[in-house]
């Protein structure tokens, strides 16, 4: 639940030990390696290009033979393991990525793969010239004979529809021209016509009215019924063929560990050439620059010392560098960190929020689905993916804590599949559903509008939480203390007085109504504070604060005994005309003349005599000393601080909008809960249909349900992502960290083990 220590080192390495050095430092994969700014020399190491191609012709291959190896359902490997990767311990797989060369291997694959290709796209082309000929298998004449003659045209066509032949025949009877029936299939009739050169013009008029089509079959010099009889015999031999190349490639599947060995090889060998070609370097020594975690320092170290020629330090950071963010949390809270990777990382001085995100995501997952019944089903669909995707997903855990959390969530109000206990009628099941359920927000939609709101605000009372212990962490006082603390007292005491204040003793509203007012005074006060003006502006706070506390007494929404604060207000007050008249005398320069200060002063100061004498209202004295205050240095300085105090005060009305917008938590649960509903509905309405009713209710039931835990799982994680990002981190969250990279092998197609473990 926090951010790993880190530290800036930079390796030196002998030229002649880079290779060697790299490959382990890329095999342990701890070192976050950073780029420097050095500019690589055009004789760099640079990946060469036909290294490149045969990376690209394994990866083809590879695919190619699994394709190949899965088509033909044959069995895996003692070493094909999960995700069709190749498990191979250590020294094999170091043996193989040294000695195995695969060029003999990958060109018969892709002369074999060619010839299949060229041999598919025949077939291709038989499957159509046959398509083509069929309707003609009757016709005596082979398509080259046809057009052997100089005086007669022969064609080929089809009419729509029977009735069109007839129409034709009974048109061209006058005509030198001859039309007959070849072939009908399926109401179409194909027909040739022999026409006399100088009357083609006409028969083909007379022919399009009835819907003639002409057809040009393949210029063969055999009839078509022998044509087809060849084009089969070539068919046969062509998938006889395809076959043994199938078989072959099947045969040579069994290379696909090895290939798969050497093209992880590569392409780790790449990434080293790649991180090679980047750093600074002299003739003799190379500089590898990075950030490595504090608790990786002993494996560095131990390999520093294995190898000769290579040393260490660690080095301080650059001014405004900042180190890469590596989290660590507890395998409960590991998934929810994606949420942080799909926004921004932590930058390094900020705690980590992922421990805080998790309850709360959850949460608000289980409410948007709110159905037992769906999260039964989602978590055994999320197990089983996790199962073949890698119980490292986090996507699939977060989906899964969600799925869990939802059956609870779903049981208390009453969701199983939307009402499917009630409409079974199996007594102990609904009674059992009745038993457990909190509420029914069909009935009682104000409970969950509740509930919705209430959580919204004790995540939003967290972040302000979170926000003050970071402030205070960092020894940001001013900012905890003053930024955040009044926002909390503020709005927690507004909360409870409003929520409870009906039930609570007279001496609970008081305390919360004092400090609901002194949160006002400090938030106009403290919004905007600097170290000069500091002394003057808690002299504010105090006293708006104490007035606030007085006025609220004169209403009645106090007790009397406040109202004897009046003196200490007074106090305070020539306090504050005392300190503005110091700041006056300190500094000549002011915009006002001396006679004028002098004026305003001795005028306050009168119009407090008076005051006190019963003589004038306290508004007077108080105008008059607020006037001369601001005019003074000392007030000059504050005029703005205090109006974007005001104005931040004025923006707590946004906190409404924060926690009206949880109520998308509600709204998603009750449409969830009502489109299961209508799937019963419409399931049980086809019920009572004869023989087919039962199957078909339970086609609807399977693929609505379905339809409807799908979209809704969509929005359950949209939604509740985006309450972190729009409403719960702008309460204490900037973000902007790099990610910890470590310089490590690329395992696409292997994975390795240690001998022994």
């Amino acid at each position: 639940m926090a951010i790993e220590r880190v530290s800036k080192v930079v390796i030196a390495v002998h030229r002649e030990k880079r290779d060697e050095f790299l490959t382990n430092l890329q095999r342990l994969g701890i070192f976050h390696i950073t780029q420097t700014g050095w500019q690589p020399s055009d004789s760099a190491q640079r990946v060469p290009s036909g290294e490149e191609e045969m990376v690209q012709q394994l990866i083809k291959t590879i695919e190619l033979l699994s394709k190949t190896e899965d088509a033909s359902k044959k069995p895996r490997g003692r070493k094909q393991k999960v995700k069709d990767k190749v498990y191979l311990n250590r020294d094999e797989y170091e043996e193989i990525a040294l000695t195995y060369e695969p060029i003999q291997q990958l060109n018969q694959i892709e002369n074999l793969n060619k010839r299949r290709e060229e041999l598919q796209n025949r077939l291709r082309v038989i499957a159509d010239e046959t398509g083509q000929l069929t309707p003609w298998k009757k016709l005596p004449y082979s398509p080259r004979e046809l057009t052997a003659f100089s005086k007669v045209k022969v064609l080929l066509g089809r009419f729509p529809s029977r009735t069109d032949f007839i129409k034709a025949q009974e048109m061209l009877l006058e005509r030198e021209a001859a039309l007959q029936m070849v072939e009908e299939e399926g109401g179409i009739v194909f027909a040739i016509v022999a026409v006399a050169m100088e009357m083609l013009p006409e028969v083909v008029a007379i022919l399009q009215v009835c819907r003639w089509e002409e057809v040009d079959l393949p210029k063969k010099e055999k009839k078509p019924a022998d044509a087809l009889v060849e084009l089969e015999e070539e068919k046969k031999g062509i998938i006889q063929e395809v076959k043994r190349i199938e078989e072959e490639l099947l045969r040579l599947s069994d290379e696909l560990p090895k290939l798969k060995v050497k093209a992880d090889a590569l392409l780790n060998g790449q990434k080293r050439k790649e991180v090679s070609a980047i750093l600074p370097h002299t003739d003799s020594v190379f500089l590898i620059y990075g950030w490595i975690k504090d608790r990786d320092m002993p494996k560095l170290a131990s390999l520093v010392q294995k190898t000769d020629f290579v040393t260490f330090a660690r080095i301080k950071p650059e001014e405004n560098e900042n180190p890469p963010v590596a989290l660590v949390n507890r395998r409960l809270w590991r998934p929810f960190e994606l949420v942080l990777e799909l926004y921004q990382l932590p930058l390094p001085n900020e705690l980590d929020p992922t421990w805080l995100i998790a309850p709360f995501f959850g949460m608000f997952f289980a409410l948007c689905l709110t159905d037992a019944g769906y999260g039964i089903v989602l978590a055994i669909i999320t197990y089983f993916l996790m199962r073949r995707m890698g119980v490292d997903n986090k996507l699939l855990g977060i989906i899964l804590i969600g799925a869990i959390l939802t059956i609870p969530a779903g049981a208390l109000v009453g969701g199983w599949f939307g009402d499917i206990p009630d409409r079974l009628g199996i007594g102990w099941l609904a009674a059992f559903k009745n038993r457990v359920m909190w509420f029914d927000p069909m009935k009682e939609p104000l409970k969950f509008f509740i509930l919705s709101i209430a959580l919204g605000y004790i995540q939003l009372i967290t972040g302000i939480v979170f926000e003050i212990a970071d402030c205070l962490r960092t020894k940001n006082y001013g900012e905890g203390l003053l930024g955040q603390l009044p926002w909390f007292l503020f709005l927690n005491s507004l909360t409870l007085r409003l929520a409870f204040g009906k039930s609570l003793p007279l001496w609970a509203n008081s305390l919360l109504l004092i400090l609901l007012l002194f949160a006002i005074a400090a938030i106009v006060v403290f919004t905007r504070r600097e170290r000069a003006t500091i002394f003057s502006q808690w002299l504010w706070f105090g006293l708006l604060g104490l007035f606030f506390i007085y006025i609220s007494a004169r209403m009645g929404w106090l007790p009397t005994l406040f109202l004897k604060i009046k003196w200490l207000i007074l106090a305070l007050f020539l306090g504050m005309i005392g300190y503005a008249g110091v700041t006056l005398i300190q500094n000549p320069k002011s915009k006002i003349s001396k006679m004028v200060s002098i004026g305003l002063g001795v005028a306050v100061l009168i119009g407090v005599v008076l005051y006190s004498l019963h003589i004038l209202p306290a508004v007077v004295p108080g105008i008059l000393g607020i006037v001369f205050y601001f005019l003074s240095p000392a007030g000059q300085r504050l005029v703005k601080k205090f109006m974007w105090g005001g104005y931040a005060l004025y923006g707590a009305t946004s906190y409404l909008g924060v926690l009206l917008s949880y109520i998308r938590l509600m709204a998603l649960g009750m449409c969830t809960g009502g489109v299961a509903v209508a799937i019963n509905v419409i399931a049980w309405m086809i019920l009572p249909v004869p023989v087919l009713g039962p199957l078909l209710a339970l086609i609807v039931l399977v693929i609505g349900h379905s339809y409807n835990i799908a979209v809704n799982v969509l929005g359950a994680f949209v939604h509740s992502l985006r309450l972190q990002y729009v409403e719960f981190f702008p309460r204490f969250y900037t973000g902007g960290g790099e990610p910890f990279v470590p310089f490590r092998e690329e395992r696409r197609f292997v994975v390795t083990y240690e001998t022994g473990k």
